[in-house]
């Protein structure tokens, strides 16, 4: 397996147990600011889906091409995140608790599913169909997305 499939599935168990925290703290006064998760969400794990559409997917697309199957499922999700993600900020920043409540928790739904079919179905068939030397190419990928920008 690639350093970066590797980095990509403890990033989902980091999310999840955040998941977890913010699932359990939502609606209650001293929890966690949901703004907090808002600001996590768009560093984490955009980050991540950064790491997977420009590293991971172009290589994978070569075995399984985007318009159905897996890739064509996890990049609609991440689109779907996306989209809640921005109501998610908008209900934060316009102040509307049960708007930005409503979305952590379909959020927190959408990710524990979609980390499930990566863990379970997309990296293992990533581990098989890609060759060794597609895997380094998945890993300097990915470190040049975590390199800092040159000026």
């Amino acid at each position: 397996m690639s350093t970066t499939l590797d980095n990509l599935g403890r990033d989902h168990q980091h999310v999840l147990a955040r998941l977890a925290a913010v699932e359990l703290a939502l609606g209650d006064e001293g929890g966690p600011p949901i703004a907090e998760f808002a600001s996590f969400l768009e560093r984490e794990v955009r980050h991540h889906f950064e790491v997977e559409e420009q590293a991971l997917f172009p290589l994978l697309a070569r075995h399984l091409g985007t318009e159905q199957g897996p890739l064509a499922v996890m990049n609609a999700e991440h689109a779907t995140f996306r989209e809640l993600l921005a109501d998610l900020v908008d209900g934060v920043h316009g102040g509307d608790d049960a708007r930005a409540e409503a979305r952590a928790r379909d959020i927190i739904a959408l990710l524990r599913a979609h980390i499930d079919k990566e863990d379970h179905v997309l990296f293992p068939m990533a581990s098989r169909l890609l060759s060794p030397q597609e895997q380094k190419e998945v890993d300097r990928q990915a470190a040049a997305l975590a390199a800092p920008e040159q000026p």
